[in-house]
């Protein structure tokens, strides 16, 4: 079998769900239903095709929940989501893996299409999605399921919500606990562990997350390097280092000492000018080197445990690393501006590192040089694997309260889920990613380490408060860093705390 199948069945074990596309109507929402008079069979693009590389399916088949077909009698599985209208990110995070209208010869689309289609069939009902404006607050979703839930009225059957205003919602107490939801089976592949033991309170889930969100993959941070810029600098291969076990903080730190260039020659360094690195997320920096803002206790209950030896040695490297000469720092991930943005000056050929979500590849299709892909840098050789935190602005699943029929929503989420492991993901990594986004087949390699490494971080799910101080205190410039975080522990560990309370109290 070739290297390349071989990676791409090791991606589909270790990764999150897919993307795909969208539209339309209902209260402020854009609600999409279905066209059944749609052709299901488009044989330009069946999944099926040869030289779509190998899928393993045998493998994924044998975690079928082989749910018997029940008569839904035409019941209309509702779906309330996000739209994909945000400025800061380019490419449809939030629909593509719920909804697709019809066949239209894009093999992801086709896939979600015929992924609905089975369940529809199958079940005899109707799979709808209702996408609110992003743009117009982010949390409109969420809003009409505490107002329905309030007034005794169903919602809809699934909720894709932001990650920290899915935390609000949950604590007021309008969903459902996912871990003992019926026809639901958490231990499944398709169901992503660290994310659902990261997220859990009390061992109870309110918010959880399975391959059907593919966003939480393309919100992983990682690094991007320039290999043109590697080879005239003589910077040492990342993807070797990797290999080696020498991708560590120190070394990084070393690397990107070189490259920096006055390019227009004006004396001063600025957003016009090339540097080692580029740096739009210092904070990963936190869990890329193994250390977190909580832990679990026995009882799966998150302690604050922010400030300790690790924590402030890896801040003290990361302050040295932003600021010099050799950095470029705007510690703002989603900034697009056509001067100072991050991805605009790394596309330019302006950086030799730049640090931002794995989204940003989506914008590097035109560059003229060859880059890689790696995940941040370890603390040092001992840590056991490499971290990539998944940025909040991810899609997280939750089961709204007052379902008329649990076992029906449990079952058509639970296939969702399986469908898209079993029939999407193949066609994802092995068509679209590798060979439209990713330009060599050791960053194909490297998306594996990243999803092996996600984190999902109690604190940083209920408030930016702790990952709000980290970044300023680097980009002011502050040495000083328990100074900075004594000055707000309180306020920040009691608004933590009434959250955590307010769930442990739910009785769902």
């Amino acid at each position: 079998m070739k290297l390349k199948n071989i990676i791409c069945m090791l991606l589909v074990i270790a990764v999150s769900a897919l993307p795909l596309f969208i539209g339309a109507c209902g209260d402020t929402a854009t609600t999409t239903s279905e066209n059944n008079n749609q052709n299901a069979n488009n044989d330009n693009n069946d999944v099926d095709d040869p030289d779509t590389p190998a899928s393993d399916s045998d493998n994924r088949e044998q975690h079928n929940p082989n749910f018997e077909p029940v008569d839904m009698q035409g019941y209309v599985f509702q779906i309330g989501t996000r739209d994909d209208d945000a400025p800061y990110h380019p490419y449809p995070v939030h629909t593509r893996d719920l909804f697709a209208e019809a066949e239209n010869g894009d093999l992801i689309n086709d896939a979600t299409y015929r992924r609905n289609r089975l369940i529809e069939d199958k079940y005899n009902c109707t799979i709808e999605m209702l996408s609110y404006q992003e743009t117009a607050g982010e949390a409109q979703a969420n809003t009409v399921v505490e107002r329905n839930v309030k007034a005794g009225d169903k919602s809809y059957d699934l909720l894709m919500t932001h990650m920290m205003i899915g935390v609000d919602s949950a604590a007021r107490g309008v969903f459902h606990d996912i871990a003992a939801f019926p026809n639901i089976d958490l231990t499944k592949p398709y169901w992503i562990k660290g994310a659902n033991e990261g997220c859990s309170i009390g061992n109870k889930l309110f918010y959880g997350l399975s391959e059907l969100s593919f966003s939480t993959n393309e919100n992983l941070y990682c690094i991007f390097f320039n290999k043109d810029h590697l080879r005239d600098y003589g910077v040492e291969d990342p993807y070797k280092l990797i290999k080696e076990n020498q991708w560590t903080l120190d070394k990084f730190s070393d690397l990107i000492k070189v490259g920096t260039v006055d390019l227009n020659g004006d004396g001063k360094m600025d957003e016009n000018d090339q540097y080692g690195y580029i740096s739009t997320a210092a904070v990963n920096f936190l869990w890329s080197c193994g250390s977190h803002m909580m832990k679990k206790d026995e009882f799966d209950i998150p302690v604050v445990d922010f400030i300790n030896e690790r924590t402030l040695t890896i801040y003290d490297k990361v302050f040295d690393i932003v600021n010099n000469e050799n950095t470029y720092s705007k510690e703002m991930w989603w900034f697009t501006g056509p001067t100072i943005g991050g991805i605009t000056m790394f596309a330019n050929g302006q950086g030799v590192f730049y640090g931002n979500q794995l989204c940003r590849v989506n914008e590097l299709r035109s560059a003229e040089f060859d880059f890689g892909i790696v995940p941040y840098p370890k603390f040092d050789a001992a840590q056991e694997k490499y971290y990539a935190y998944v940025d909040g602005h991810a899609s997280m699943m939750a089961i709204p309260l007052l379902l008329p029929n649990p076992e029906w929503t449990g079952i058509i989420i639970e296939e969702l889920s399986f469908l898209s492991y079993r029939d999407i993901l193949p066609v994802y990594y092995g068509v679209v990613f590798e060979h439209k986004l990713i330009r060599d087949e050791e960053s194909i390699e490297m998306l594996k380490i990243l999803f092996d490494g996600k984190v999902f971080d109690p604190a940083y799910v209920m408030t930016g408060g702790f990952t709000g101080l980290w970044a300023e205190s680097i980009s002011g410039k502050k040495r000083d860093f328990v100074s900075a975080y004594e000055k707000q522990e309180r306020s920040v560990v009691s608004a933590i705390q009434k959250k955590i309370d307010a769930l442990l109290e739910l009785d769902q």
